[in-house]
């Protein structure tokens, strides 16, 4: 039995094997379950910071951050 990583399980498409996963499934897939994306970037000189670069992104269907607005909202 093949252990996936959580990263594997959630681009492959259930029902499918890899070899079978376009890259349109695989675009699906992410976009029905969302996708968040952080990281920064410093670039500093003899330990002074000269640049910061952050970024936070959410990757998702409207539909799917709706389902979690709303699943949200009844839940407060």
């Amino acid at each position: 039995m093949k252990i996936q990583s959580k990263a594997d399980a959630i681009l492959t498409p259930q029902g499918s094997s890899e070899e079978e996963a376009s890259l349109l499934d695989i675009l699906d897939h992410v976009l029905n379950a969302g996708v968040v994306l952080h990281g920064s970037l410093v670039i500093s000189v003899a330990g002074v910071d000269l640049v910061y670069l952050g970024l936070n992104a959410v990757l998702t269907s409207v539909e799917t951050a709706l389902k979690h607005v709303n699943r949200q909202q009844l839940g407060s």
